[in-house]
């Protein structure tokens, strides 16, 4: 038998201690739903809305697709979610597809065109590939299933076809199967269909239904069991089937929804169905969930914005999204930022490429600050139009939303914040009463609201700090009046009391980001009362004192930006260039050496005024 080499035996045993944490839902996607599109018997609506799938509660406004329409089909990535096909009342049948990025919101943008015009047709996809299949192009029938590499853009390309031409049959996915089941053409069809995500060809039978019948409220699966809601079988139908996507056979009984309906839209993350909109004697605005792996009647889960049916629904944490996970020894996590965002995405500081959708803060805000352990990340203070004290906190191994930790004792506007392993400093910026002096700090394993430590050595504002194990220091700054300060401070970090002088930075300049070894503190870009946009990067010894030295440049001249580290590679997210708006650039930059920054990737949303922080600092 060979002998698998250690970094092989070790590969291999990451891959399989990440399968599995995945498939318990350590690292299950925090999972946000989409319905997009639908018709209220007045308008076809353009609006995209979303919710968090593992909670319950009302869905918040997302975006507008590129056209109002209806009776259109959808499909996603952990990342992207795409929109095909639809009617406009008229009626207009469309081929248009659109795409957004489901960690943001925004309004979609033009993907390309399916092969032909069609509505009432339904997707599903893999984490790469999307599938779209059946509809009516508007005089027969279509058996025709296309699919879309989902991170390109482009046209969709023929894949083969349903074993029956039908429109509105129910679509879910595993990451290596699609299943289409329902639908209608010229009678109510029971079938089930399948085909293979990755090859192309036409669609082999699967099994029947409990009961023939069109349209579905849609799909949900998880990565082995697909389910398919309502519809109309002579009537309109609260029926739920379930059937094992690795299997073939007929569907079974799981149960009902709370309500018959028909025309809406379903989706899931791993563990959870939902079900949105749809017909019953009118359109609905009906939100239902239901526990994958178990069977029962649907539970309420909160209501659409306007009542519509014809809608479509995705997610970016379905059954057919089973990447394989790497455990990364150093991760960054940047949150909040542009106008007033609720994002938090994250990125593996040791590779290159742009940052994912972790999840959301509980309160959308700027100028909010990071910091961290190696299993706990805080987001400290903000703006939302005035300065807050909220505190939120992430689990870093577990992606999924922020929850509250405490409140500052005073309300603040882009602090400084830095840590070792077990405690947080939180140098206050601007206050309720103007620049402010004052030191808070919190325990991180712990909940609750922060203590004073003590006073830094100026009233100032929108500095940044970084930190060794021990000691914690903080940049240059604004002091209020149209006046900057080179100043930098240390504290240390496991007592109380006041900041000391430590030296200068090598240019006076405020909002820089930062970040450290446990040797080693950089401070990269920053603007001044000029407005100037800088790219300087500069860098001390913690352990000593003294002033900074040139260290070399950003790819990009700007502020507001962000920094996170592991031990040996810094990384600096987005900021704005004053006069040509807010950047999406990630720069790199090894701590050890000195030397220009290198492009990293892109962050998610380009703004200015996130949070960083990473598992991996120099408090570590």
């Amino acid at each position: 038998m060979a002998i698998l080499s250690l970094k092989r035996r070790t590969k291999l045993r990451s891959a399989l201690v990440a399968n599995t944490l995945w498939n318990n839902n350590t690292f299950n996607p925090a999972g946000r739903g989409i319905v997009a599109g639908g018709n209220g018997y007045i308008d076809e609506s353009n609006v995209i809305e979303y919710f968090k799938i593992a909670s319950t509660g009302n869905s918040s406004d997302f975006g507008d697709l590129t056209s109002a329409r209806y009776e259109l089909g959808s499909c996603a990535s952990s990342t992207r979610a795409v929109f095909a096909g639809g009617q406009r009342n008229g009626p207009t049948n469309v081929n248009t597809i659109d795409y957004i990025t489901i960690g943001t919101t925004g309004n979609a943008s033009d993907f390309g065109d399916l092969s032909a015009v069609r509505y009432i047709l339904s997707g599903c996809s893999s984490e790469t590939r999307g599938i779209f299949g059946g509809g009516n192009s508007g005089s027969a029938s279509v058996n025709i299933i296309e699919y879309i590499t989902i991170a390109t853009t482009g046209n969709a390309t023929d894949f083969g076809d349903l074993t029956v031409s039908r429109y509105t049959p129910g679509s879910i996915a595993s990451p290596t199967r699609a299943v289409w089941a329902g639908g209608y053409s010229g009678a109510l069809s029971n079938v089930l269909d399948y085909v293979t995500i990755t090859t192309t060809g036409n669609a082999t039978d699967f099994g029947d239904l409990t009961v023939a019948r069109l349209p579905f409220n849609g799909g949900a699966s998880s990565n082995t069991r697909g389910l398919f809601a309502g519809g109309d079988a002579g009537s309109v139908s609260n029926v739920i089937d379930y059937i094992t996507i690795a299997s073939t056979g007929n569907a079974v009984d799981f149960g009902d929804l709370t309500s018959a309906r028909r025309g809406g839209g379903g989706t899931s993350s791993l563990t959870r169905g939902v079900f949105s909109g749809g017909y019953t004697s009118s359109s609905a605005n009906t939100i239902d969930y239901v526990t994958i792996a178990s069977t029962g009647n649907a539970t309420s889960f909160g209501s659409l914005s306007v009542v519509k049916y014809g809608v479509t629904s995705t997610s970016n944490a379905h059954g057919g999204i089973l990447p394989e996970f790497s455990i990364a020894a150093a991760q960054a996590y940047f949150a909040g930022g542009g106008s007033y965002s609720n994002l938090i995405e994250t990125v593996d500081i040791s590779t290159l490429g742009n940052t994912v959708y972790f999840g959301d803060l509980t309160q959308a805000r700027n100028s909010v600050s990071g910091l961290g352990s190696s299993t706990r990340g805080i987001f400290a203070g903000g703006n939302n139009g005035s300065n807050v004290n909220t505190i939120d906190y992430i689990t870093l191994a577990a992606t999924g939303s922020a929850l509250d930790f405490g409140d500052l004792l005073n309300v603040s506007q882009k602090p400084s914040t830095c840590s070792n392993s077990t405690r947080g400093i939180i140098t206050l910026g601007l206050s309720a009463s103007g620049y402010s002096n004052i030191i808070e700090y919190v325990t991180i394993a712990t909940t609750g609201n922060s203590t004073d430590f003590g006073d830094s050595t100026q009233n100032h504002g929108f500095s940044s700090a970084c930190a060794s194990t021990t000691r914690g220091v903080v940049g240059p700054r604004f002091l209020g009046s149209n006046t900057d300060s080179n100043v930098i401070d240390y504290i240390t970090i496991a007592s109380t009391g006041n900041a000391i002088d430590f030296g200068d930075a090598s240019v006076t300049r405020y909002n820089p980001g930062s970040c450290s070894s446990s040797t080693r503190g950089i401070w990269a870009g920053g603007t001044n009362s000029s407005d100037s946009n800088f790219n300087v990067i500069d860098y001390i010894t913690i352990a000593s004192t003294g002033n900074a030295t040139d260290f070399g440049d950003l790819t990009v001249a700007r502020n507001y930006l962000s920094g996170a580290s592991s031990s040996t590679r810094g990384i600096f997210a987005g900021g704005t260039v004053y006069g040509s708006g807010n950047r999406d650039t990630i720069d790199y930059v090894t701590i050890a050496t000195t030397g220009n920054a290198t492009d990293f990737g892109d962050i998610i949303s380009a703004g200015l005024a996130n949070a960083g922080l990473s598992n991996a600092h120099g408090g570590l």
